[in-house]
């Protein structure tokens, strides 16, 4: 079994999280698995969003941990890659749960450093500070402002993680893409 480095993308909504990942691929190859955000596979695969109950959301951030720790572990088994890029980490479901990140970790049955250890780097990508810029979706359902509310508990979740990398929101990806292949040609090589 090979062992990978690997890197969670992360961020608040309408970061370029998945545009990252593109230029990532298209930039490195087959250096590099993606592991796609589990949030967006299970909300647009019919996972209702409308009930924001408790248990509703307890419910979905359950799912969301289960099946992004599962493809990482699958992407790890299989991939030949060097480098395994995950679209947001298993910390990232924390920043959603109703009763803290306390309680998140302990439902789960594990810790935030045990989660944070999963991860060689962290590359957080901050939202565009021009809200011309911000596109809402039929899975992404953040206003702009509370795009930055999620940004900033994501920010302060990985912030003991030692090896993160934050990229500020820019009026032009361009800007943020030769931020991160950079990065990420630093952690392939290193």
């Amino acid at each position: 079994m090979i062992k990978h480095k690997k890197i969670a993308l992360t961020g608040g909504p309408n970061s370029g999280k998945t545009t990252a990942l593109t230029i990532l691929k298209e930039t490195f190859g087959p250096q590099v698995e993606l592991v796609r955000e589990a949030a967006t596979m299970v909300f647009s695969g019919g996972f209702p969003r409308q009930d924001n109950s408790r248990a509703h959301i307890e419910a979905a951030q359950k799912i969301i941990f289960v099946a992004t720790r599962e493809m990482e572990e699958l992407a790890e088994e299989y991939s030949q890659a060097e480098l395994i890029v995950c679209d947001r980490g298993t910390v990232d479901a924390a920043v959603y749960w109703p009763g803290g990140v306390d309680d998140f970790f302990k439902t789960m049955g594990t810790t935030l450093e045990k989660e944070m250890a999963r991860y060689d780097a962290v590359l957080h990508l901050s939202p565009p500070t021009n809200p011309a810029f911000y596109q809402s979706t039929h899975v992404r359902t953040e206003n702009l402002h509370q795009a930055f509310e999620i940004d900033e508990k994501i920010l302060q979740i990985w912030q003991n993680h030692p090896n993160r990398l934050i990229v500020e929101g820019k009026e032009h990806f361009f800007e943020k893409a030769e931020i991160i292949k950079n990065f990420v040609e630093k952690i392939i090589k290193g």
